[in-house]
């Protein structure tokens, strides 16, 4: 497994999600998902980029997260509701392993080791930081 995260899941825990995951080719500029809509899949980059990305009522998109083979996008979305607060975009192709919302939110909440990496990783992207941000020119 590439993903980093996944690969802090013990041999047994891994074997519980195993079944709903499914490794996907994506080409660069992808969309994943759109801002203020249901996220039905869960996203561990192993070899893709994705950036979280939000609109500005000018036309600008401001790059809010970069994800690579550390972490997971749509993981909250999974522990707390559907929806999610910006777009995403693959930045950089490559392969990413897909899981089903459901089957994640199932086992991370019958898994405590599950459900405590993914809590950990959420609240260390909502750590306070320098405001570092990219503006994408829509084309």
């Amino acid at each position: 497994m590439k993903n980093l995260l996944l690969r802090q899941l013990s041999e047994a825990d891994l074997e519980i999600l195993e079944p709903y995951l499914k490794t996907v080719a994506f080409e660069q500029h992808s969309l994943l998902f759109e801002a203020d809509q249901e996220i039905r899949s869960v996203y561990f980059p192993a070899g893709a980029v994705v950036s979280l990305v939000v609109a500005l009522s000018t036309g600008e998109m401001i790059e809010t997260a970069m994800v690579g083979i550390d972490g997971v996008v749509g993981a909250a979305a999974a522990l707390d509701g559907r929806m999610s607060l910006s777009r995403g975009i693959v930045q950089l192709g490559g392969n990413i392993v897909v899981c089903n919302i459901d089957a994640l939110k199932t086992a991370a909440l019958h898994n405590h080791k599950l459900l405590a990496l993914l809590m950990r990783h959420e609240a260390g992207r909502l750590r306070p930081g320098p405001a570092i941000c990219s503006v994408l020119r829509l084309a």
